[in-house]
């Protein structure tokens, strides 16, 4: 151990407040994602009074480790100045914020580091526990205050230029949505066509089996927006084949429900890249904008006609593509389209660059999280 580490159970202590008073109180709950989210419990008929209250820079942890894979649920609660969570989660706070810094201690815990200590320290038969007494015997770094808030407002201007860039992605494609539903669907007229006269859905491109292509999972795809955040390297062994300017709409429960849907624009020229076999490719035909494709796919009339059509077990229903060519919709001239294609364009290309600049930013955060464990005085 180096011997600036120190052991945690020194500055935190348990949160043991009972909602006795059965207060009006938010109700949240932690995500894998590291962060509070509104709860969606069924509360009726709950005796109230048996969940915790927790406050302003506390944190909560699930200490059942093995129904989460690899994340820990740890989280510091800023959302309110206080709300209530379940019994099933652990409830602490720094006993003295002039010591340690509860934000520098979060960025411990965002760590993948720590999730996998937690997970190694994990025991029990039927479900493996993250304990109180694992809790405090973690070990870390504790620099002077000084350079512990350093670290954090380090931390803090690259988390806000990301939300900052992800409010801008977002603005940028409600506009391109706004002027789609003006142009192409809020009117009236008779002459309707299929879908399939505007794109092909899985088109057939060269990937053989064994070649080495960049892959993007289901997990890389956003529900709000477009941006596809990341890819790796893998051989080729089945699945969707796509290219550049194509629309990638997830084709199962509930990620379709949720708005799962992708614009490609981070390959190289030409490239052919492959995906989950649950990812529905719509390509735009010849004198159609790509641009059009991707609003259309996002567009709420034909996510409601497409989710109409799942099929399958309880468990996991899917879209078939063929079903989806045969969406009626206006007829689109071709003039309409160039000019949607011309608009539509230095919108999409700045939501790309947004995209990159975060994709960026996000490894810098990922760096300076590494760097925690040897940070010094």
């Amino acid at each position: 151990m180096r011997k600036h580490y120190k052991r945690l159970g020194k500055y935190i202590q348990p949160v043991v407040g009972r909602n006795n008073d059965l207060g009006d109180l938010p109700l949240v709950g932690l995500s894998i994602q590291k962060k509070f989210i509104p709860s969606i419990a069924n509360t009726i008929g709950t005796d109230m009074s048996t969940y915790r209250i927790i406050e302003k820079n506390q944190f909560a942890y699930g200490p059942v480790t093995s129904r989460n894979g690899d994340k820990i649920t740890i989280a510091l609660f800023n959302d309110f100045d206080k709300a209530l969570i379940s019994q099933a989660y652990i409830p602490f706070e720094v006993k003295d914020n002039i010591e340690l810094d509860p934000e520098y201690l979060m960025m411990w815990f965002r760590r993948p580091e720590f999730d996998r200590y937690a997970r190694f320290k994990s025991h029990g038969s039927a479900r493996e526990i993250f304990d109180w007494d694992e809790m405090c015997n973690t070990l870390l770094p504790i620099p002077s205050i000084t350079k512990q808030r350093e670290i954090v407002k380090e931390y803090n201007v690259i988390q806000n230029r990301i939300a900052l860039n992800q409010q801008l992605i977002q603005k940028l494609e409600e506009t391109a949505q706004a002027i789609y539903r003006e142009w192409f669907v809020e009117f009236e007229t008779d002459d309707k066509v299929f879908l399939k006269e505007y794109i092909e859905t899985n088109p057939r491109l060269e990937l053989k089996k064994g070649m080495l292509s960049n892959y993007i999972e289901m997990a890389n795809l956003s529900e709000i927006s477009m941006c596809i955040n990341g890819k790796v390297k893998r051989e080729y062994q089945g699945g969707s084949r796509f290219r550049n300017n194509d629309t990638l709409l997830a084709r199962i429960t509930p990620c379709l429900e949720n708005g799962k849907t992708g614009f490609v624009n981070n390959l190289e020229e030409n490239e052919v890249a492959a995906g989950s076999t649950e990812f529905i490719v719509m390509r735009a035909k010849r004198k159609v904008s790509p641009f059009w494709v991707y609003c259309l796919a996002k567009d709420q009339g034909f996510r409601s006609y497409a989710i109409s059509s799942m099929i399958g077990s309880s468990g996991r229903q899917r879209v078939h593509e063929k079903y989806l060519e045969e969406f009626l919709l206006p007829k689109v001239n071709t003039e309409q389209m160039e000019k949607f294609d011309k608009t539509a364009k230095p919108i999409f290309e700045n939501v790309r660059l947004k995209s990159n600049e975060n994709q960026n930013l996000m490894e810098l955060k990922d760096l300076l999280l590494s760097k925690l464990a040897a940070v010094e005085n």
